[in-house]
């Protein structure tokens, strides 16, 4: 029991530890020579994991599942007829493909030793090669199948997923390499019309493995509907789907890392909201929960950082008789971060006014700035204006100027 206790505590611990923290101690979690550990300690981090984004080494098993990552979830949410995977299915599977594919995985292991996940050309070209060898793999269960914890009979469920994602992977990671740009319509649009020849239920299916990387998913969803009006209850499930389980994730502890989040995710949701119609009240209760949840978040923020990342380091460096460079733009920086946080709140929920928690500090830079010097060592007139420059507008850094 007391393993159990310590396992706990210690994913609990990698949960909660800071983005510096968690960057640091994942490399060494990747270098673990058993996967299984490794996968358990980081459940608890994988939401923020997402959005850090931290370089990841490419292997063999990481590589095989990237069609399926956004499926993929800890086993003890996993239940039969959910279109999952549980993640302790991937360490047999892939010791499946490695046992009936020896050369081919022993020459990919070779060739991805010390490559990063961001290696596009090399993931295409290994993914090439790897995909289609599991999607042949036996029907049945493989040896080692105890190790996923789950039961014989729902081998073909688990296999029939996998098989299908891997099927289309190479098609699929197309889309996923130019998600940041739609993926755009001309070339969504031929890979979806093949997927569409195996049916409905397989084009629901890439759609959700694909939804969540997708800077504009309501587009890619009306560019599949609008290939055959067959498809278009299935493409308007795997939104919804995707709807559902949508989240900010403006919990992380770096400022600007929270503030380059919440402006993709006003972008996201700016997206989705050409997806809602009379006919769709609830996503567009969902959404406008999401809006309001999402500005809330950035307002607390604002409420929490103003004064330890502005007020309190500007009262410091205007008392500091020689104040550095570094230390000037760090303050830069986080008035970068702050403005992009009042900016998202608006354009999440502009009722809110998220902005107006910036109006005291900008007084004060005002007030300060008609009492600064205008040149020597000391934190100068023009500093306080660029800061009022970024915090406001230039033209009220002109009018105090």
């Amino acid at each position: 029991m007391s393993g159990k206790r310590d396992l706990r505590d210690l994913t609990v611990a990698i949960a909660a530890a800071s983005e510096g923290q968690l960057r640091r101690l994942v490399p060494v979690l990747d270098a673990l020579p058993e996967r299984g550990m490794a996968n358990a300690l980081l459940d608890g981090a994988r939401p923020r994991l997402r959005h850090l984004r931290p370089a990841r080494p490419m292997s063999v098993t990481r590589l095989l599942f990237l069609p399926l990552d956004a499926l993929i979830i800890p086993p003890r949410d996993w239940k039969p007829g959910l279109g999952l995977l549980p993640r302790s299915a991937l360490v047999p599977l892939a010791r499946a493909l490695a046992e009936i594919q020896p050369e081919l995985v022993a020459h990919w292991q070779v060739r991805l030793d010390g490559a990063q996940m961001s290696q596009a050309s090399l993931l295409r070209e290994a993914g090439a090669a790897l995909w289609p060898a599991a999607a042949a793999l036996p029907r049945h269960p493989p040896p080692g199948w105890d190790e996923a914890g789950l039961p014989a009979h729902v081998f073909p469920e688990v296999i029939g997923l996998c098989t299908t994602l891997w099927r289309h992977g190479p098609a699929l990671i197309r889309l996923r390499l130019t998600a940041a740009d739609g993926p755009p319509e001309s070339l969504a649009r031929p890979i979806f019309r093949q997927i569409a020849t195996e049916g409905t239920e397989v084009v629901e299916l890439c759609l959700r493995a694909l939804l969540h990387q997708a800077a504009k998913p309501a587009r890619l969803v009306a560019i599949v509907a609008g290939l055959n009006a067959a498809l278009a209850p299935a493409a308007e499930r795997a939104l919804d789907q995707y709807l559902e389980a949508a989240e900010p994730g403006l919990d992380v502890a770096d400022l600007a890392t929270t503030a380059a989040i919440a402006q993709r995710f006003a972008a996201l949701l700016e997206d989705l909201d050409q997806s809602v119609t009379r006919d769709k009240p609830r996503r567009g209760q969902l959404l406008q929960a999401l809006r309001r949840s999402a500005a809330e978040s950035c307002a607390a923020r604002l409420k929490t950082e103003l004064p330890l990342r502005l007020m309190e380091p500007l009262e410091a460096l205007m008392a500091d008789p020689a104040p550095t460079d570094a230390a000037v733009g760090a303050l830069e920086q986080a008035a970068v971060a702050l403005r992009g946080l009042a900016d998202s709140g608006r354009r999440l929920y502009a009722p809110l006014a998220a902005e107006r928690l910036l109006e005291p500090c900008l007084g004060f830079l005002a007030r300060q700035a008609a009492l600064l010097p205008e040149e020597g060592p000391r934190f100068l007139r023009q500093d306080a204006l660029r800061l009022v420059q970024i915090l406001a507008n230039p033209a009220e850094a002109a009018r105090l100027g």
